[in-house]
């Protein structure tokens, strides 16, 4: 799926509203990169809210499939983490009964394996470890295979490799999210003060909030005038 952005129409917005989702729905759901027919899947599968339909997807969790997660228990955003640790269903159900969550399963299963011989992933995983990487942070890099330095980058900084993801997708830096909080929280709040995506991360980077991102834009400053700023807080001329 690709982006959409304000002066991207993939789909008629009347389709949405004929289909009998809200303006203020749709619009979300087409934030998230989905088609009127993904959402009404999802819809359909009792997921409503686009946020909660992109964590499932994330986790490659489908419209058919989401039944069976709810049913174990299981949330979105544990669907995801268990994804990252390399659980399918079955085995995050197992561990769920268990009273076990992501990051406990997979410590276990680490423990088990501690006195056999290394392999490519064990030597990464103490790579990882030895550079101060937290065990259940550097799980999801390693289940993803994503461990050169701008992994270990973001993974030193207790960053998970999904939320990592997302921030590098918004174009920002390691150091640029360490105060944001959750990725999913942060772009919903740039979103709703209507600032197009692609400008998010200069006037992140630039150290404002989206208040005064968009009492900037009123008054006549820039995204150029806020890269630039952006750029000089980068190269440490500016204190925080």
């Amino acid at each position: 799926m690709r982006r959409f952005n304000g002066d991207d129409d993939p789909e008629e917005l009347t389709a949405w509203l004929a289909a009998g989702i809200r303006r203020v729905d749709a619009m979300n759901w087409r934030r998230w990169n989905f088609q009127l027919r993904e959402a009404l899947e999802w819809r359909k599968a009792g997921v409503a809210d686009a946020l909660t339909a992109a964590q499932w997807s994330a986790a490659t969790v489908t419209p058919q499939t989401v039944g069976d997660w709810t049913e174990a228990g299981i949330t979105a955003s544990q669907a995801v983490r268990w994804h990252e640790f390399g659980y399918n269903l079955a085995k995050a159900r197992e561990a769920t009964k268990q009273g076990r969550g992501p990051e406990s399963a997979f410590q276990q299963r680490q423990q088990l394996s501690a006195t056999m011989k290394y392999s490519p992933i064990q030597e990464r995983y103490q790579h990882f470890l030895q550079s101060g990487v937290p065990a259940h942070v550097l799980a999801g890099y390693l289940q993803s295979n994503w461990t050169d330095d701008e992994a270990l980058t973001w993974a030193k900084l207790g960053i998970q490799h999904s939320d990592a993801k997302i921030w590098m997708r918004l174009g920002l830096t390691p150091p640029e999210t360490k105060d944001l909080g959750e990725p999913m929280d942060v772009i919903e709040q740039w979103w709703r003060t209507g600032i197009p995506f692609d400008e998010v991360a200069d006037w992140i980077g630039a150290g404002l909030t989206p208040t005064e991102a968009v009492e900037q834009r009123e008054s006549g400053i820039t995204q150029e005038q806020a890269a630039a700023l952006r750029a000089l807080r980068r190269a440490g001329g500016l204190a925080d």
